[in-house]
């Protein structure tokens, strides 16, 4: 049987309560992707690596658990260095050496080696020097710290040289053909990237320095960087769509066996939707933009149905986490629309709303249309299932963390996780086995802004919340203290998945330490943390 054509359309900051087959009382019709759910499997019980964009994304292309990279909380900006390790193997590279033409299309935010020049170019886009460097950090984040005790830049992208090429982007990870974006639309700096190359140089620089990615009050802004003169967040997400059809109409022409990876824009900010699909949705701009997501949808499907490969095509769509709070979510529940439906949170969260996805899988070959999982999955485990279908082996040094799902995309009602780890905004971890939960941080996962200091760390990062999810899906029923025994198993069993560098068999593996402290502060709860930390700094004692 010929190996299946895979397309993963990985979306943004899309609720699972955006996604009318989800949430029956939806305000949102997504027609096109309820299309693709009664032709595959809808997953109620599905679950991004983290509740935030960059980790999710190293999790679901590397099948390993985003908090052993480098990058133990929030996101890195736009001009970092690359983030996933240089010698890992990506599920690009797995389809790679199993005969498939890959690409990515769309939002990287996984970091990339840009060229930087001697010093920062203020004067090449008319800043102030003086005025700048009052407001630019000692360090930038990314680079190669991506510890949260590093600054962020006023402006971003002035120390690039966009002439030469990047020396380490998404095609050194597996992928033949790469068009798109360091990062989000609202992320300097705003330059296309073709392969390792940027396509043109930023003459002049757009954004706002002061915007929020947390409350709703500009949720059309973007930040400061520069820009090229062409560079539209507006006209990206379109232009990026007329690729994937041109590259799949290239595909299908040449009859190739192809791995499409269509990391979606939509939804992020700056939420301002085409034209033609405003007041479509009646619920605002935020709506209005989810539609815009559902058409690209509908036109792939409509793609593959027209050259009759749609029955040989694995169409895998999700998104990296759960909705973004800048859209104004008490705006919508007030026009009837929850975005995270019945589940407690948000992008950030710890919470199920922070993580919990609406994930369709279809391929009619082996998965029965039009049907449901409710068994607990990852975006970790894409990597072993679609291994295992294609009868792939897998070093033991790749995917620590994927579990494969096959079974169950075959219709087998039989549960493949006995437990899921998850993180959150601010790195805090939580620990699930079967419907017990386990939460490690305070305040949901979003509090940055404590001391540095240990006392603080055990204060900030410890077990305070144990919920039952079959009883108590909307997580407000806090039973830590009615169950401590629960509440102890689960954190030993984190514990031993943190030390051995794995959650699933095989050979211990070494997670990254935290750059530039070495803190990794996340594991204050651990009864041996100083010493834990102290052995993965060993060596690195000249690092700052």
């Amino acid at each position: 049987m010929r190996k299946p054509n895979i397309i993963l359309f990985f979306c943004d900051d899309l609720g699972i309560g955006d996604v009318s087959c989800f949430n029956k009382g939806s305000k949102i019709n997504t027609k096109n992707i309820d299309r693709l759910a009664k032709r595959g499997m809808m997953f109620t019980d599905s679950h991004a690596t983290s509740a935030l964009c960059t980790p999710s994304r190293y999790g679901l292309l590397t099948g390993r658990y985003n908090f052993r990279s480098r990058l133990k909380s929030s996101v890195i900006p736009g001009d970092s260095q690359t983030l996933i390790e240089k010698d890992r193997k990506t599920l690009a590279h797995l389809l790679k050496e199993n005969g498939y033409k890959t690409a990515a299309i769309g939002k990287w935010h996984l970091g990339m080696d840009w060229a930087l020049k001697d010093d920062k170019d203020y004067e090449k886009y008319g800043l102030d020097r003086e005025y700048i460097e009052k407001k630019e950090p000692e360090y930038q984040k990314g680079r190669p710290y991506f510890g949260n005790t590093t600054g962020e830049p006023f402006v971003r992208g002035t120390d690039i040289d966009y002439t030469k090429p990047i020396n380490y982007g998404p095609n050194d990870y597996g992928f033949d053909y790469f068009l798109g974006t360091n990062a989000s639309l609202d992320q300097g700096p705003y330059v296309l990237v073709e392969n390792n190359m940027p396509l043109s140089e930023p003459i002049y620089v757009m954004g706002n320095g002061d915007i929020s990615r947390i409350d709703s009050s500009n949720p059309k802004a973007i930040e400061l960087g520069v820009a090229a003169p062409e560079h539209s967040p507006y006209n990206l997400p379109d232009q990026l769509q007329e690729k994937v059809m041109e590259i799949l109409d290239d595909y299908i022409k040449n009859d190739d066996t192809f791995f499409l990876y269509y990391p979606n824009h939509l939804v992020h900010g700056p939420i301002i939707p085409q034209k033609r699909f405003r007041g479509k949705s009646g619920i605002g701009d935020y709506g209005d933009f989810v539609l815009q997501l559902d058409s690209y949808v509908g036109e792939i499907i409509d793609k593959l149905d027209e050259a009759g490969i749609f029955d040989d095509t694995l169409f895998i769509f999700t998104s990296d986490n759960g909705v973004s709070s800048i859209v104004g979510l008490d705006e919508l529940k007030e026009k009837g629309h929850d975005s995270s439906m019945e589940f407690r949170g948000h992008k950030m969260h710890i919470w199920e709303g922070g993580h919990r996805e609406p994930t369709i899988i279809s391929y009619p070959k082996i998965i029965r249309k039009g049907t449901v999982s409710n068994h607990m999955i990852s975006h970790s485990d894409l990597y072993s299932t679609i291994a295992e279908l294609l009868g792939a082996d897998i070093s033991d040094d790749a995917a620590e963390d994927s579990i494969s799902n096959l079974s169950l995309w075959k219709g087998e009602d039989k549960d493949v996780r006995e437990d899921i780890v998850h993180s959150s905004g601010n790195g805090g971890l939580s620990i699930r086995e079967g419907f017990w939960k386990l939460i490690l941080t305070t305040g949901g996962g979003l509090d940055m802004n404590y001391d540095r200091n240990e006392e603080s760390f055990k204060e900030v990062f410890k077990p305070t919340e144990l919920y039952n999810l079959k009883e108590d899906i909307s997580e407000k029923n806090n039973v830590i203290d009615e169950y401590p025994e629960i509440a102890k198993k689960l954190e030993e069993k984190l514990k031993d998945y943190i030390l051995r560098g794995r959650s699933t068999p095989g050979k211990s593996q070494e997670n990254q330490r935290d750059l530039p402290t070495g803190d990794w502060e996340q594991l204050a709860w651990m009864d041996n943390y100083k010493e834990y930390v102290d052995e993965l700094n060993r060596g690195h004692e000249d690092e700052k």
